[in-house]
């Protein structure tokens, strides 16, 4: 089972005097008031905010990810794979492999991170990897990918090896969460929730595509 997390960004309001609060929801209400409504958008697949936008990086692109030292190195070349077959199929650069991370663990602290955790949750043990995305309003500005390393085996090659997951195929599913898409079982699509063990599915789809661009 493919594992995914959304995260949103929740700003609280600090202390202060009671009239001043006032004041400052005063004013809040007036500018929400006065603020234009957007037009529901179609949903192509992604993630949707509570004002119906598509969460997606916007113009923020090629998304930089970086590998953490818990990732083995033989891992490097499937996941520059997955990466290279979003770009060539949207024919433009939208991801981007940054190099080597010293991160500790996930979590919202300014960079894109993928993980390798021996350490996965005994209640999630059906997951082979989980993507979290932190968002404000309908803008994604954090991404960090773990692959399930305590409950599952992998191949790197290109020859399905059973009992095993295909890296690339997981990868190239996380990468579509990290770019805002949603699961999808529709027509063979690389955004199913499930991948079996020893099963290739490398390349997106035309309807994958399709639904991408609607952002990129």
């Amino acid at each position: 089972m493919l594992g995914l997390k959304w995260r949103k960004l929740v700003r609280g309001f600090s202390r202060k005097p009671w009239l001043a609060m006032m004041g400052t929801l005063v004013v809040a209400m007036a500018l929400q008031a006065c603020a234009p409504q957007l037009t529901p958008q179609e949903p192509c697949n992604f993630v949707m905010s509570a004002e119906q936008q598509r969460v997606s990086w916007k113009i923020d692109v090629p998304v930089t990810l970086y590998l953490d030292s818990s990732v083995p190195s033989h891992f490097q070349g499937p996941i520059q794979a997955a990466i290279r077959d979003w770009n060539q199929s949207l024919g433009r650069e939208v991801l981007r492999l940054g190099g080597w991370s010293n991160r500790t663990s996930p979590g919202q602290d300014g960079s894109n991170v993928i993980y390798f955790m021996n350490n996965w949750e005994l209640d999630r043990s059906n997951e082979q990897a989980r993507t979290t995305v932190f968002w404000a309003g309908s803008k994604i500005f954090e991404a960090d990918l773990r692959i399930n390393g305590r409950d599952f085996e992998y191949f790197t090659g290109s020859t399905p090896e059973a009992g095993k997951v295909d890296l690339q195929s997981l990868v190239l599913h996380e990468l579509g969460h990290v770019l805002g898409l949603a699961h999808s079982d529709s027509g063979g699509s690389v955004m199913a929730k499930s991948l079996p063990n020893a099963y290739l599915r490398r390349s997106p789809t035309p309807s994958d595509i399709s639904n991408m661009k609607c952002e990129y």
